[in-house]
């Protein structure tokens, strides 16, 4: 008769709101700490697919590009803009250069990646080995600059 007593005191101890609010409690916090290793675990292993895509050959993101009318002819900029978009690239501004006297198109490299320059000037029809240059600031955020010559009647967007 003793233990059964205990028993009974046993059972009123544990039950009641109090424990169905612990036990509530602690199911909250077990799904909280498998979300936590769940969105840990992706970061770990999900980094390393990151890295290697950025380590793969070609160009990952749309190029940055600012556009100079460099010659004065009214509309370049924006006959180029549209053609570079149609082609996937990331036209930030186009205006006109410090002066009208370029001679020949120039598209420069900003960041550091010859790649996106050399790229962004086959899409125009510039020549790259002769046309293409580095300028490299890390304070300026764009990708390439493009300036617009005299000579832009033989580039892609003039030939249609």
């Amino acid at each position: 008769m003793f233990k059964a007593k205990n028993e009974e005191e046993e059972t009123k101890r544990t039950s009641g709101p109090l424990n169905t609010l612990l036990n509530i409690s602690i199911l909250i916090l077990l799904v909280l700490l498998g979300y936590f290793i769940y969105s840990g675990a992706g970061k770990i292993f999900g980094s390393k697919t990151v890295t290697e895509t950025t380590k793969e050959p070609g160009v990952q993101r749309l190029i940055q590009v600012k556009i100079y009318n460099g010659c004065g002819i009214k509309g370049l900029g924006e006959k180029v803009t549209e053609f570079l978009r149609k082609e996937n690239f990331d036209i930030i501004d186009a205006e006109n250069y410090s002066s009208f006297d370029i001679e020949e198109t120039l598209v420069i490299d900003n960041r550091g990646n010859m790649e996106n320059a050399v790229r962004t000037a086959e899409a125009l029809g510039v020549n790259p080995k002769k046309n293409v240059s580095q300028n490299i600031n890390e304070d300026f955020l764009l990708d390439v600059i493009i300036i617009i010559g005299k000579d832009y009647k033989n580039l892609k967007p003039f030939n249609n």
